[in-house]
This record gives structure tokens, sequence and C-alpha cells, in this order.
């Protein structure tokens, strides 16, 4: 291959920020050399991607903000869209963010540049509309769920099944009670994990929520409330909306070892339930956008479960409370079943140990890197 080798690499979110992180690692062992620009976040940076943008400007949720936030949005497409007729790099990798990744993928095309998409958009989630977008101008479409494979094939669409990347970044090396200690947790009381999701407006639709649901929680006296932090939001942010609430903790990182040692978890619709779940930890799913945001999303999407780790499941594990359903109350009735019926815990628990079986096997990341570079040897 060509020694002066360079990638677009363009995450948009908490989670394609880690994914791509680690991608980046396995592709500099093929190629020491190899020079990485893009948009991502922290994880990225440490791997030494030079970053346009950070995921923390980028990650928007709900039609009504990315249409507010549509003119820095055009900004930062063309910005990539210069450096990319300036540079020519070898190939532009697109880690998930569909919305944002299919347009780069079409102007990258046009350019003759190739174009590979790790954790491809889930067309069986939001209908066939991007199928053509994808055949188009994707070269090496990369799946993480093995059933992708099946579905791609009936539009004779050939992509390669690498499996999830959580399998190599959820490997938790301390113990429960170096955990605790470590972030000053009790080690005899059960833990509630707080993941209000990595995008701004999540996490200030959602915490609250989570908070005011501890308040209606006073005659659990021996339950430890613990938030995530997001790395892409200030911890001012959960200060802010934590500052009179004195039982509860934020954490700035530990966020893996806080899933799997918490009794149960609160948690934002999105990759984290899955990580939760493979962590065997029960949880209670919330979604709550604006109203007329997920009016319009229900035309779109095509399938009946929201949460992720759910519709890998393929039936109902955890439960899902959705818009106004996602209240204080609902929450607090759903976390009292859990702590009060022993019986259905340990059927939730059991259930989520089911997840690995549909994930694959660990080395997603050696594996996806290998498809790349044996895919550029034979294009260059």
């Amino acid at each position: 291959m060509n020694q002066n080798i360079k990638f677009l690499i363009v995450a948009g979110e908490a989670s394609g920020d880690r994914h791509a992180a680690f991608l980046v690692s396995e592709l500099k062992k093929c190629h020491s050399r190899a020079e990485f620009y893009g948009i991502g976040g922290n994880e990225m940076t440490k791997q030494g991607v030079a970053l346009f943008f950070h995921i923390k400007d980028m990650a928007f949720l709900g039609l009504f903000e990315i249409i507010r936030h549509l003119p820095f949005i055009h900004r930062v497409f063309q910005q990539i869209k210069t450096w990319l007729e300036k540079e020519k790099p070898t190939a532009v990798i697109l880690v998930d963010y569909p919305g944002f990744n299919l347009k780069l993928a079409r102007v990258a095309h046009e350019m003759h540049i190739p174009v590979i998409y790790y954790i491809c958009p889930q067309i069986w989630a939001w209908g066939q509309k991007r199928v053509e977008k994808i055949r188009r101008n994707v070269d090496l479409p990369l799946v993480i769920f093995q059933f992708e494979k099946e579905y791609y094939k009936q539009f004779q669409i050939d992509v390669k099944f690498v499996g999830h990347p959580l399998l190599d970044q959820t490997q938790i090396r301390m113990s429960d009670k170096t955990f605790r200690e470590k972030y000053g947790l009790a080690l005899d009381k059960p833990i509630v994990a707080l993941l209000p999701g990595s995008r701004l407006n999540e996490v200030k639709k959602l915490l609250p929520i989570m908070i005011d649901t501890a308040r209606k929680m006073k005659n659990h006296l021996d339950l430890q409330w613990v938030v995530g932090k997001s790395p892409a939001i200030s911890k001012e942010v959960y200060r802010n909306l934590t500052k009179n609430v004195g039982f509860i903790k934020i954490l700035d990182d530990g966020t893996y070892p806080l899933m799997k040692y918490a009794k149960l978890a609160l948690v934002a619709s999105g990759t984290a339930t899955l990580e939760t779940g493979y962590l065997e930890t029960p949880m209670i799913v919330l979604y709550k956008i604006s109203p007329l945001t997920y009016f319009i999303g229900r035309f779109m999407v095509k399938i009946e479960r929201i949460a992720l780790v759910n519709i890998v499941m393929g039936k109902t594990v955890v439960p899902e409370l959705i818009q106004k359903q996602a209240s204080p109350e609902n929450v607090r009735k759903e976390m009292e079943k859990y702590l009060t019926d022993q019986n259905y815990y340990m059927t939730v628990r059991k259930e989520l140990k089911n997840i690995p079986k549909v994930l694959g096997i660990p080395g997603t990341a050696e594996r996806a890197a290998r498809e790349i570079i044996n895919y550029l040897k034979f294009k260059l």
C-alpha cells in the first residue's frame, strides 16, 4: 500500500467516538505512519486524530434542535468538503451518525474517494429510504449485528459482519469493592445508576426526571444514587441540575463499572441500554423528545421497540417509558417492582445473560481494521 496514508474519520456522538478510537488504534498497528483527521471526541484525540470539530458541538437530538443548528451543520459540512477536495485522503471512514455521514458519503464518492462505513445505518429500524444511498455511495459497509448481514442481502448489498464493538470496550478489570472504594461509595448499599444520555438536551430532559424519582424513593434509604457523566458534557451541567439534591453523586469516569455494579439503572434510550444489558444490570429505559418530533418519528421508525437492548433480543426484556410515560411516578413504580419482586428481578437478569450470544465474539475493531486494509490494498 502507498506509504502516504491519510484517513478522514467522522463520528458524531460519544459512543461513535469510542468505537472510532478503537478502530484507529487497530489501523495504526497495520500502518504506523497513517494520519487521521476528522470529527470526534476525547477518545479519538487520545489516539492522535486531529479534530476539525468536537462531538460536544455535534450531538443533536430531535428535529427542532437539528433545524436550529442547520447553519452550523452546513458550515461543518462545507469545511469537511473543502478539506476532502484539497487533501484527497486515502479513504473516508464514517462511524454511525447517518444523518450527517450519508451526505458526506455521497460527496466523497463523487470525488472518487473510497468510502467505508463502520456501524452501517440501521435500515432495519428506519425503513429502506437509506438503502439506495448506501448501495450507491458506500464501498465497504461494515455491520455489527449478525442479522444485518441477511437483511442487507435482500437488497443485494454485500456487507461485512465484524461483531459489536462493546464486546471489546466493556472489559471491567476492577472489582465491586475496588470500584466503590475508588469513588467513595458505601460497600453495603445498593447503587442506582443514572445514565441520562450523551447529548446535552437529553441530559436536561431526563436527569430531572431521574432526580424527581430519587426524591419519591425516600422510603428506600439504603439506595445510593450515582450519575454517569458523559465526557462530551461539562460537569457544570450536572452540578446545576443536582445542586439541590445532596445525596446524588456524579462520576466523571468509571461509567462501565457503574453499569456493572449497580443494582439497577435508569438509562436513556440508545447504545447505553445495550451496554448496561450486556453487563447484566436490570434497567428502566427512558425516552423523551419534543411531541412533534416524536409524532413524525413514529411514521419513520419501522420497529415496535425503542430500546436497543430489547430490539436485539427480539422482545421486551426491560421496561420502556416513552414520552409522557417517562414520568417520575412511573419510573418509581417500575423501580419498586424490581426492588420488591426478586423473581422478576432475577428473570430479567437471566434474559440479559443471552445478549453476548447475539453480538458475536470480541475483536471487532481488529476485524474491522483488517477488512479496511484488505479492501484498500485491493483498491489501490
